[in-house]
């Protein structure tokens, strides 16, 4: 203090009995002042940030703070089980033991859980973060990453839960076909519903993430089968672990789907074309080095009085449980392999094919109701069909028949009798007497859907003048109708195509005399406890006006395809015919830069029709020598017929 005096300074006593000088004052207050405005920034930001909290994201944070408070969870409701037509079960649920996720929960250590996953479920890292980010389930729907996983995963899941956020261990039913692959194409697989056939169907119930049918009866049933979800809300701690259940809304099961399948048909009949294709793979082709490759096969068999499928098979087929829980992507990838014959393709519907002489029926029915023709009108077959514009650019039948009348014509398949016919209603057409053979054929139901309650049903081709200008619209060389397209038509070849299915839906209508019953394979659908509640009708799609004495002319001639020097007499052999006249026809349709395609297409008993069976195998040859012996089995199994042992392949068209 004395120093300070000294040195001639002022100084004012303060409460600590020292005095400061002004220059400490000031700057004590600028400091004092700072601090102030700091203070002042600081409750300011907390004040906006709380207001920004509360007042503008507070219904967010509120979401957030229920979601990590509550647990939703999708209980999956049993779809309905699938019957054959006498009540056995093609089609079960069970309860499978899962792995789920819900992304939400998972927050920030989504990448740890995967890894953690990936370990204990044997499963890719990418496997698993594909099924979440391409799942199209909202955050807080489970998202289901293993089916059919043991008890130990699920009790170790269970013990670390803190370890796994957002992991859910629980049950799921899922389908289970204890015939495995029996029937897969009617029946058809389930898949994750998505963007776009949601967008059509949300009004209906469906959610993102739903597992519905995408194909066969799986999909055009799926809203009768899936029943209606229920829906469980848990409270849940941090951790994930459930503290209490808040409510419960027990889920319903589908209605039962029983099929106008018959089990033990459809048996025989998937094993009757699986050897048919093998013995078809064993014979030369005449025509190359090579043999028959085989590539596919179908067969129908149809009630043609009440349009029910008794069976329907496609080779080749897939296992039906490789769905279950979801299909892995390996096994995916085999079957659309292009190498593997597009086993998910039911050939019986969507196989667009020549039908080849299986439609010279229509050919000989539309000629004799023109008047064109009588049934004993005779033809001269000296193998080339040289008549008019075809002198310099002959047409060869497979054989040589000389004086040959029309029934006998259908028996023989002799194709100079239909070439004859094709290049009358050629004449005919530019002359614009009658009707066309193209509008016959339309008449006969081809080219057109037959309505079969089954997914991708393939129209077929019926060709016409107007057709073909417009296919070709681009090069007008190729618009003209020239005779050879009404003569190869007559013959099934050409730019026609049909399915397996048309060909027996067309053998039904002239089995029926005329009248088309659409074909179907639901038969009824029950409630749970087997109550009928819709039973599928008989319905009339079209009805033809066929002369009944030129109807019979060509029944009766095709009763004798299996005999005497029928293009299928060989194969039916010991056949009891006279109890059981089979009315029928081969064929063999020729498709550029493949081999032939062999088809049968038959119904008996010919006088009181009970079935209609076709068959067509892909690139394997002649009708009479692969097809007519898998069509051969089946009617043996139909009319309980003890089977022969070896069967002799027919030689001929």
């Amino acid at each position: 203090m004395r120093l300070l005096k000294r040195a001639g300074l002022k100084i004012k006593p303060d409460e600590t009995g020292y005095k400061r000088t002004d220059a400490s004052q000031e700057s004590l207050q600028r400091r004092l002042a700072v601090l102030g405005i700091i203070v002042l920034v600081g409750f300011a930001v907390l004040f906006s940030r709380l207001w920004f909290m509360q007042i503008v994201s507070g219904n967010d944070y509120r979401k957030k703070a229920e979601g990590n408070r509550i647990r939703e969870i999708s209980i999956e409701a049993p779809r309905g089980r699938i019957l054959d037509r006498n009540g056995k079960v093609l089609v079960m649920n069970r309860q499978a033991l899962t792995i789920s996720v819900i992304p939400a929960e998972m927050q920030d250590q989504k990448d740890v859980v995967i890894q953690r996953l990936s370990k204990l479920l044997g499963m890719g890292e990418k496997q698993i973060a594909n099924k979440i980010e391409k799942s199209q389930s909202p955050n807080q729907r489970a998202v289901l990453i293993q089916s059919d996983v043991g008890e130990e995963i699920v009790t170790y899941v269970d013990e670390h839960q803190s370890e796994f956020p957002g992991v859910i261990a629980g049950t799921q039913p899922v389908r289970e076909y204890p015939y495995g692959s029996l029937a897969a194409h009617v029946i058809g697989y389930l898949g994750e519903i998505s963007p776009e056939a949601l967008k059509t169907k949300k009004k209906e119930g469906y959610q993102a993430g739903d597992e519905i049918g995408l194909s066969g009866v799986e999909a055009t049933y799926d809203s009768e089968l899936r029943g209606k979800v229920g829906m469980t809300k848990l409270e849940v701690d941090a951790n994930g672990n459930s503290i209490r259940e808040i409510s419960n809304v027990e889920p319903h099961s589908g209605e039962n789907l029983q099929l106008t399948i018959d089990q033990d048909v459809q048996t025989l009949v998937e094993a009757a074309l699986k050897s048919g294709v093998e013995a078809a793979r064993t014979m030369q082709d005449p025509n190359s080095p090579k043999k028959y490759q085989g590539t596919g096969a179908s067969a129908v068999v149809l009630d043609p009085k009440t349009g029910e499928v008794i069976a329907m098979a496609s080779y080749p087929t897939f296992n039906l449980n490789d769905f279950t829980g979801g299909i892995s992507q390996q096994s995916w990838q085999a079957l659309t392999d292009p190498k593997n014959m597009y086993p998910l393709n039911n050939r019986a519907i969507m196989s667009e094919i020549p039908p080849g002489s299986t439609f010279k029926v229509v050919t000989a029915l539309s000629a004799l109701q023109e008047g064109i023709v009588q049934p004993n009108t005779v033809f001269d077959c000296e193998h080339a069909f040289t008549t008019g514009p075809f002198k310099d650019y002959p047409k060869y039948c497979w054989g040589t028949h000389h004086n040959i009348d029309l029934v006998n014509g259908i028996v023989q398949s002799c194709d100079v009798v239909f070439y004859t016919l094709g290049y009358q209603f050629y004449q005919r057409q530019a002359q614009n007497q009658g009707k066309p053979l193209w509008e016959w054929a339309r008449d006969f139901q081809l080219g057109k859907t037959t309505g079969i309650d089954l997914t991708s049903e393939m129209s077929g081709r019926i060709p016409s003048p107007e057709w073909k200008k417009e296919f070709n619209r681009n090069n007008a060389q190729y618009q003209v109708w020239y005779p050879g397209d009404t003569v190869n038509m007559a013959i099934g070849q050409g730019d026609i195509l049909t399915t397996p299915l048309q060909m027996a839906y067309l053998y039904a209508g002239i089995a029926n005399g005329g009248k088309f019953i659409k074909p179907h394979v639901m038969k009824t659908l029950q409630t749970v406890d087997g109550k009928v509640a819709k039973t599928a009708p008989v319905e009339t799609a079209a009805e033809m006006s066929l002369n009944p004495q030129m109807l019979q002319a060509v029944i009766s001639a095709l009763t004798g395809v299996v005999q005497g020097k029928g293009t299928a007499s060989a194969t039916f052999q010991g056949f009891p015919v006279a109890q059981i006249p089979v009315a029928a026809k081969t064929g063999t349709s020729e498709i550029a830069g493949k081999q032939p395609t062999a088809w049968f297409c038959s119904f008996a008993p010919a006088g009181d029709p009970k079935y209609v069976v076709a068959v067509a195998i892909e690139q394997g040859g002649h009708g009479g020598e692969s097809a007519a012996p898998v069509a051969r089995r089946i009617l043996e199994k139909l009319f309980n017929l003890k089977p022969q042992g070896q069967i002799q392949p027919s030689v001929g068209d």
